[in-house]
């Protein structure tokens, strides 16, 4: 229960002091309740008082308990004010927090994620963690603190009757422990098969081309078939909660039963007043819902409580810490000292010990075999995350000591893999410099050579992209990305083998617009275009890791058993066949 509500308050962030306010509203609001029950004992005293009923007795008691009953009321009220005046802010700023974190966290580590989780946490789980705020929380206090108060009352009547009383709901302790945490951790799975599944949807939805042409479009599709039965193999083991909800409710229903009749027995041998067993009779009444109730929802809590766990495992996930002093870059070259640099969950080493020194304005091509650790090294020079050894300077500055916005406004990058937003053409062309005029647009896309595709489309630029740019072909979509950077206008520039992929005229069209984008640059280019390496003004051959060769194309070649001249070698034997 503790965990739980520390890990509301980490939720709540900067309405956790009105959300206490909120819980001791509850308790109050409950103790209230509790209070007004016992005025029975009183009333039915009275009222069994042999001769003429004492009226103004009766009266007395009976304002009492309508002053506790408006007390009660009042402060539900307030109570209540949480959940109509919070809960939609409360969401509003935990979906802003996830953002901002998202935002901070390492690109390798966010990599990491799969988008239908990511997607399952910002939705479902802020939801639900908002919700167990507004209204599971208030509930809970309600389940436990009314039991509570009714039983020290209980034991004011009659000490056997509060010891039998505790003695049964102290038999359903370890019963409700075990099935807290059987469904904390049933849920934490489903979620995660849930969200898994959610991915594997959208996989499916995406891949709809492929699956077709090879005739797995159905429901046995790869893609589908292993998610589906892992997810049906989790809920079906999550059956154990409910078997022990049911114990746990039977023991206490017949401990219910056991204390009236105790009662009865006690008041059938004068040892206890009629009064006094017509109000435990009124009591225990008020014990069945609470406790019956709460039992039911333990799985409730507890898939609130995964919810408000996935929440806060983002919320709490380390982001790049930019270290003091902080430090501007004096100039535009790039030097990587003994850089070493491992992927979590990988045993094997992305880079070993790089050494490498980019001139500024100059083109450096990396070259290598596929998995080398070539897009891992401009990743890197981004910042996409911190090598575990080694430093990685830009201008003389350590890119720890850079605030991580004023590096990436000095660098723009270009992936293989283009993603644009489901937005206008424009928008997506413009987030390189949100403010830019259409004038500025327009004049990036002609240096990109994609202004005469987009005005050829029924809208202009205010054509949308589809969703990931699914409107466009590979090498539109790459123009469009590299219209973006020449908008930036950054001193350094990362390109991840943009031409790859790419058919002969589009290769020809995103070449020109590379060309329009590097003048001037600091650029730094993972390149199979013999065009282009040969244009470099130095080359790194990068291989298992390693920067195994580093130089001009002539110097390189003059290796008679290098690398790299078999590389070129084997191209060239390529191409004459």
């Amino acid at each position: 229960m503790m965990r739980i509500y520390h890990n509301m308050i980490a939720v709540a962030g900067e309405f956790a002091a009105p959300f206490r306010r909120t819980l001791a509203c509850a308790v109050v609001a409950a103790m209230l309740q509790a209070a007004g029950w016992i005025i029975t004992l009183p009333l039915f005293s009275l009222v069994l008082t042999p001769g003429a009923l004492p009226v103004r007795d009766i009266l007395s008691w009976l304002v009492v308990l309508i002053v506790l009953l408006l007390l009660e009321g009042m402060v539900r009220w307030r109570e209540m004010a949480f959940v109509y005046d919070y809960w939609h802010r409360v969401t509003e700023a935990m979906r802003q927090r996830l953002a901002h974190r998202l935002r901070a966290m390492p690109l390798e580590q966010l990599a990491r994620r799969k988008s239908g989780d990511l997607a399952t946490i910002l939705g479902n789980n802020v939801t639900f963690a908002a919700t167990a705020l507004s209204s599971l929380a208030t509930l809970a206090i309600q389940l436990v603190v009314v039991p509570a108060v009714v039983l020290v009352l209980i034991f004011t009547l009659d000490w056997r009757l509060g010891a039998l009383l505790l003695a049964g709901t102290g038999l359903i302790v370890p019963l409700i422990r075990r099935a807290q945490r059987d469904a904390n951790q049933d849920f934490l799975r489903i979620d995660e098969v849930d969200a898994a599944a959610s991915a594997a949807i959208v996989e499916y939805v995406q891949a709809q081309a492929m699956l077709r042409v090879s005739g797995r479009s159905g429901l046995n599709a790869p893609c589908l078939r292993g998610v589906f039965a892992h997810q049906h193999q989790v809920q079906h083991q999550s059956g154990n909660t409910a078997r022990l909800i049911a114990k746990a409710q039977l023991i206490i229903q017949l401990t219910l039963v056991a204390t009236v009749a105790l009662g009865m027995g006690l008041c059938a041998t004068q040892q206890l007043p009629l009064a006094s067993l017509l109000c435990l009779t009124v009591l225990v009444a008020q014990m069945v819902e609470p406790l019956t109730l709460g039992l039911s929802m333990v799985r409730l809590f507890e898939l609130a409580d995964a919810a408000l766990q996935r929440v806060n495992a983002v919320l709490n996930e380390a982001d790049l810490v930019t270290e003091l002093p902080l430090h501007q870059p004096q100039h535009f070259a790039i030097t990587l000292n003994n850089v070493s640099f491992h992927y979590q969950q990988q045993e094997k080493p992305a880079l070993q010990d790089v050494t490498l020194h980019i001139a500024e304005k100059s083109l450096t091509a990396l070259v290598g075999p596929s998995g080398g650790g070539k897009t891992t090294l401009t990743r890197l020079m981004s910042r996409f995350a911190d090598p575990q050894q080694g430093t990685i300077t830009l201008g003389g500055a350590e890119l720890k000591h850079i605030p991580p916005d004023q590096l990436l406004a000095q660098v723009s990058v270009v992936f293989q893999d283009v993603w644009l937003m489901d937005d206008t053409l424009a928008n997506n062309i413009a987030l390189g410099k949100p403010h830019a005029t259409q004038e500025e647009i327009i004049n990036a896309a002609r240096k990109a050579h994609i202004h005469h595709v987009i005005e050829s489309l029924p809208q202009g630029y205010e054509t949308r992209a589809g969703e990931a740019g699914g409107a466009l072909s590979g090498g539109e979509r790459q123009r469009v990305a590299i219209a973006r950077a020449i908008l930036k206008d950054a001193p350094v520039v990362l390109l991840d083998e943009p031409t790859s992929s790419l058919d002969s005229e589009s290769e020809y069209y995103v070449q020109q617009a590379i060309d329009a984008l590097v003048a001037d640059k600091t650029v730094v280019i993972v390149a199979h275009r013999l065009s282009t390496i040969r244009a470099a003004d130095q080359i790194a051959f990068i291989e298992q890791g390693r920067c195994v060769e580093c130089g001009d194309h002539a110097s390189l070649m003059a290796i008679k058993e290098g690398r790299y001249r078999a590389l070129i070698e084997a191209q060239h034997h390529a191409l004459d066949r």
